[in-house]
């Protein structure tokens, strides 16, 4: 550690830090909930989570990206932004860390990678990429294989954030074969209030093939009804 601590605070922190690398299970077990315990605390300042989170020692890395979407700051949305542009090759275990800590942040600033990783391009990223070429092609392959991928971890994280404008473009998951991505697309359109998904809601609450998902486009679609006049008063 770097930073300027307390001297034994960096002793526990690089004892925790040694046992994560560690390959008896349990010791990393003890050693995540302690360390768990210090972020809640506020002993493990967002500075040294940053630095953890580029170890080359995937439990501690992984850990603290967790840490950082739990921490929400701009800085450390930013920082996980970076990482996640860093790592969209790498072995998908990771990536979905990363993933689900943007949606912990609650951040709209993390809708646009999000939804870039399913190809789906916003502003001027969109107008930027509108003419196609053999990269473009090649680009949109890629995409189509994250939509199959990663599709359900993003929906879940853009569902925490709650970020209208990038629920707008969820529709065509609506159709999705996963009926778990189905339904936090559902979940998505509900909680920004969405009222131009209506349609399509009541035509899902009836004639979807699972349950669950005709289960929660019907209480979706009455969610996003709007209130008797003499209860809207």
């Amino acid at each position: 550690m770097t930073l300027k601590l307390p001297r034994t605070t960096i002793k526990e922190l690089e004892d925790l830090v040694d046992q994560l690398t560690k390959d008896d299970p349990r010791k990393r077990d003890k050693a995540m909930i302690r360390l768990t315990d210090f972020e809640r605390s506020g002993k493990i300042p967002l500075e040294v989570l940053i630095e953890m989170s580029q170890n080359d020692h995937p439990p501690l890395s992984m850990y603290a990206i967790s840490a950082l979407g739990r921490n929400g700051q701009t800085e450390a949305v930013d920082h996980l932004i970076k990482l996640f542009g860093k790592h969209r090759q790498s072995h998908v275990l990771f990536l979905e860390t990363i993933i689900d800590a943007l949606g912990e942040t609650k951040s709209p600033k993390a809708s646009a990678p999000l939804l870039e990783l399913l190809g789906i391009k916003t502003g001027l990223v969109k107008r930027l990429l509108g003419r196609r070429s053999k990269k473009g092609d090649e680009e949109g392959s890629q995409a189509k294989q994250a939509k199959e991928h990663f599709a359900l971890p993003v929906l879940r994280a853009l569902e925490k954030i709650q970020d209208p404008k990038a629920a707008e473009k969820l529709g065509e998951f609506l159709d999705h074969p996963d009926y778990l991505v189905r339904c936090h697309a559902i979940q998505n359109i509900q909680n920004c209030r969405l009222t131009g998904f209506a349609a399509k809601l009541k035509e899902m609450s009836g004639k979807d093939q699972h349950e669950l998902v005709r289960e929660s486009a019907d209480i979706a679609h009455g969610y996003l009804q709007p209130l008797p006049p003499e209860l809207n008063n």
